[in-house]
């Protein structure tokens, strides 16, 4: 099976004996073979480097070899995992000993940049290609990039070289520790053609410069090629570092149909130019071969790979696995994709076993045309037939699925999306002309969009949800505008996707005018009405008000977002009208507590006398809701009687009322929910009564209170319930808010502001908060809460309640925050609440979710007003330099106006 190890073999007949005592049931694992290479390089040492690098590779090559002989085809993936951990390791080991020899040669890589600060430059060498996707096989090249951490400004070094000098010199020294030729062959062929330029570009690039070429210079297929891309040697660091850099530019949130033409057609080319032509079988080029099994799961990649993470393996077998797991492909094709590619992939490696040379074409001659079909497993006098035979069927299963994967129309794509969800109102005579003219229709609308992938992601939910009820398909038929006003919502927003997906029934109040703007608080209310009196029973009734609160709840907030997206209205505005509908509704459903209460329980003439009111708390308060903001609620009732059985019934009543409050606007319905209540603010949190009295609540925080208790104060008003209760909770506020502070106000507020920081924002080098991480929206209300603490005595309007850049509009005026700090905070806080708006009404996602590696950030980017520029990525990489510098600057005078570090 494999000659060219007898001469090794031979000359070292211990390895035989290592060999008859090894458990060949196991694959190869990392420590151990880590530890015997490590030992072998120490007893050869420096000199003799070369010879103990190829010696261990073929010593556990015949290892590799002897295994894959018995291995089921089914596991012959193994092998291919063995030959690539075996290769990383003596790479490792390589690269290591290649920059020792260099820093002996030309001295460390370390440089003084102009201010005269020393730095050491990182070196790593990426794998691509089937090492970087773990599938090496017998007698593969190496494919790799050398990439040096970028020293900015050099100003010297060491021989007074150049960093690009330095690790070029570097690369020449592990290509010939690694390619040259011994008398004990060769460690592995490098080839370093998918670098930057190919050939005619430097052996080694900085990470910020090779960032810089993907962003703006790399062909298409060249970012194919670095999805495979993983670090293989030196500073692992380093590489993943960089390979996360560059991952986004390669991974599009929106469909790269253009990109799979586009490498289904550089395929066909290299197989016509580097094929057999029709002369024989090239197992890796020809049709049915080894390649179009990777071209299936790198266009897969390229389709979905920037919407679904889970798809970017770098194995083109595990990315073929995921694509069933994630119910791209059914398991049944990935199966036989992935049996034919083991298939095919152990006839190229018994090719290159003989004599360890890169051949991928069936010999021609009949001895060693059987000799092939024998190392198959194919015995007798028909053992090639029985080969040939089966080499047909697999290279016909992969034939018949490469050319049934054709990117079908867009009319077609969505003939199928209603059929796998409607497959009735499809197949139906009567039905089928309506489908296939609305698919027509959604396909012009999508083709259109800004993100074409989104909107058809987002059709897909709402046909399920819409149905089998043909009255929606009919409607979107007769009024054609509504399909564009549709794809519009799909291809911006999942936020109000998944909202209108969940309740089909707002399409046609929610579109019926679009020049309709905000409602007043009066027409909310009237609109809230009417929406209850066309729900019957007309009569009280408790399941009918919960329906018609989550219909005005879930269409006001739509209509507020489709105004939001097309800028029709501006942040403040949008936050105000959100606030609007909050709190119409929060009115709305304490009527329906207080009536359900009393209907099953009347209340005692003290529970009656009790005045209920319900104090809204954060950005309800502030008037700076934003989409799918929880509502922070503090429940309490004012009695004047001073009776402990009274107050005792006063306190039991209104704690049903609370309780039923909050059961009217969170229990889920079929048409889902209106808010979560968040009512943690209360007095002792979570172990506290619900509802606390006014009086209560003074003695609270007279006597115990905390300072943070008293910052959320500085944003809390009566938002529904009594108004006089309300008032006098108010005329509370303000004199709690008058108290003196004690001398640590700032440090404490700063330990708490950093708990939350470590405990809760969870930051990574991939993932920021923008809420709660550093130098976010956290940072600037401590900013201004400190401020209007301190001033606020002497100011008394600053403990009026507002939103946050208006507070820090009064500041400035009033002469108590510079107008430089002032502008930093103003802008930074638009910024980054813009952001936040954007995260949940375009991604719905969390306001505090900044993934930086994720694809869909670009199409985030474009709609926050980013030019995409000349390549993939642009805006992305513009949208992170703001947010570090904006964050950047809130920390820096954050830290100043508390004065810490």
């Amino acid at each position: 099976v494999a000659p060219f190890l007898a001469p090794f073999l031979a000359r070292h007949p211990d390895w035989l004996a290592a060999l008859a005592a090894d458990d060949l049931a196991a694959p190869l694992a990392r420590e151990p073979l880590e530890a015997a290479l490590d030992a072998a390089l120490a007893e050869a040492g420096d000199d003799g480097a070369e010879r103990a690098l190829r010696r261990f590779k073929y010593r556990w090559l015949a290892r590799i070899v002897l295994r894959d002989t018995a291995l089921p085809l089914a596991r012959s993936g193994e092998t291919l995992a063995d030959l690539s951990l075996l290769a990383e390791l003596l790479l490792g080991r390589a690269v290591a000993i290649a920059l020792r020899r260099n820093t002996a040669k030309l001295g460390p890589p370390r440089w003084r940049d102009a201010a005269g600060r020393e730095r050491d430059a990182a070196f790593c060498a990426l794998g691509l290609g089937k090492l970087g996707g773990e599938e090496l096989n017998f007698s593969s090249d190496v494919d790799l990039v050398y990439v040096y951490e970028a020293v900015a400004d050099a100003a010297s070094g060491p021989q007074e070289r150049a960093p690009l000098d330095w690790f070029g010199r570097l690369a020449q020294e592990i290509q010939q520790l690694v390619g040259a030729e011994t008398e004990d062959r060769f460690l592995y062929r490098i080839d370093l053609d998918l670098r930057p330029e190919g050939d005619r570009g430097p052996l080694a690039i900085s990470d910020a410069m090779l960032a810089e070429y993907y962003e703006n210079a790399a062909d298409h297929w060249e970012k194919v090629a670095f999805m495979k891309a993983r670090p293989v040697a030196g500073d692992l660091e380093l590489g993943w570092r960089t390979v996360r850099e560059i991952h986004p530019m390669v991974y599009r949130a929106a469909m790269d149909t253009a990109g799979v033409r586009r490498i289904r057609s550089w395929k066909q080319r290299v197989g016509e130019v580097r094929g057999s032509g029709g002369d024989g079988f090239d197992v890796k080029l020809d049709p049915g071969g080894i390649r179009d099994v990777e071209f299936v799961a790198q266009a897969f990649q390229l389709l979905h790979g920037g919407r679904i993470p889970q798809l970017r393996d770098r194995s083109a077998q595990r990315a073929l696995a995921r694509l069933a797991e994630v119910k791209i492909l059914p398991s049944a094709d990935v199966e036989r994709l992935l049996a034919a590619y083991r298939f095919l992939r152990r006839v190229e490696n018994r090719l290159q076993m003989e004599d360890e040379r890169q051949v991928h074409a069936l010999p021609k001659r009949p001895d060693a045309l059987a000799r092939l079909a024998r190392a198959m497993g194919h015995l007798g006098d028909d053992a090639t037939a029985a080969f040939l035979a089966a080499l047909e069927t697999e290279r016909a299963a992969v034939r018949a699925f490469d050319e049934a994967f054709a990117l079908e129309s867009g009319a077609e794509s969505l003939i199928g999306l209603f059929a796998r969800h409607q497959p009735r109102l499809v197949a139906s005579p009567e039905t089928r002309p309506l489908m296939e003219a609305l698919a027509a229709r959604f396909a012009q609308e999508i083709e259109a969009s800004p993100d074409p992938v989104l909107a058809t992601n987002n059709l897909d939910r709402f046909v399920e949800a819409v149905g089998s009820r043909r009255f929606y398909y009919e409607l979107l038929l007769d009024r054609p505008e509504l399909v564009g006003r549709l794809t519009a919502l799909f291809a911006g927003s999942r936020f109000l996707s998944a909202l209108l997906a969940k309740n089909p029934r707002l399409i046609e109040p929610l579109f019926a005018d679009p020049n309709v703007l905000l409602l007043s608080r009066d027409e909310l209310r009237a609109d809230l009405a009417a929406i209850r009196a066309e729900l019957q029973p007309a009569e009280a009734d408790f399941e009918s008000d919960l329906e018609a609160l989550r219909l005005f709840h879930h269409r006001h907030v739509a209509n507020v977002g489709l105004l939001d997206m097309d800028e029709k209205i501006t942040r403040a505005e949008c936050e105000g009208a959100l606030t609007d509908v909050a709190e119409v509704t929060l009115e709305a459903a304490l009527g329906v507590a207080q009536r359900e209460v009393a209907r099953r329980r009347p209340p005692s003439p003290a529970a009656a006398a009790a005045r209920f009111a319900v104090v809204g708390m954060g950005k309800l308060a502030s008037r700076e809701l934003t989409y799918g903001s929880d509502l922070d609620l503090v429940f309490l009732y004012a009695l004047e009687s001073a009776d402990a059985v009274e107050r005792m019934e006063a306190q039991e009543h209104c704690v049903r009322v609370a309780q039923r409050l909050i059961s009217a606007l969170e229990t889920p319905t079929p048409s889902g929910a209106c808010y979560e209540i968040d009512s943690r603010l209360r007095p002792s949190g979570n172990q506290g009564a619900l509802v606390t009295s006014l009086a209560g609540l003074r003695d609270h925080y007279e006597t115990s209170a905390l300072l943070w208790e008293r910052q959320a104060l500085l944003r809390a008003r009566a938002v529904a319930g009594d108004a006089s209760a309300g008032a006098a909770f108010e005329a509370l506020r303000r004199e709690q808010l008058h108290r003196p502070l004690p001398d640590d106000a700032a440090r404490e507020i700063h330990r708490i502001r950093l708990r939350m920081e470590r405990e809760l924002a969870g930051e990574t080098a991939t993932h920021r908060d923008v809420k709660r991480g550093r130098g976010g929206l956290l940072d600037v209300e401590a900013v201004v809460q400190w401020l209007q603490l301190r001033h606020g005595p002497a100011h008394p309007e600053l403990f009026a309640v507002d939103r946050t850049e208006r507070q820090l509009a009064k500041l400035a005026s009033l002469g108590l925050l510079a107008q430089a700090h002032a502008r930093v905070l103003a802008d930074g806080w638009e910024f980054l609440e813009r952001l936040s708006s954007r995260l949940r009404v375009v991604e719905n996602r969390s306001i505090s979710d900044l993934d930086v590696e994720r694809g869909d950030l670009d199409g985030l980017a474009r709609r926050l007003g980013y030019a995409p520029g000349a390549r993939e990525s642009s805006a992305r990489r513009a949208l992170l330099a703001d947010y570090a510098r904006h964050t950047d600057a809130i920390r820096r005078v954050y830290g100043e106006i508390l004065g810490v570090s």
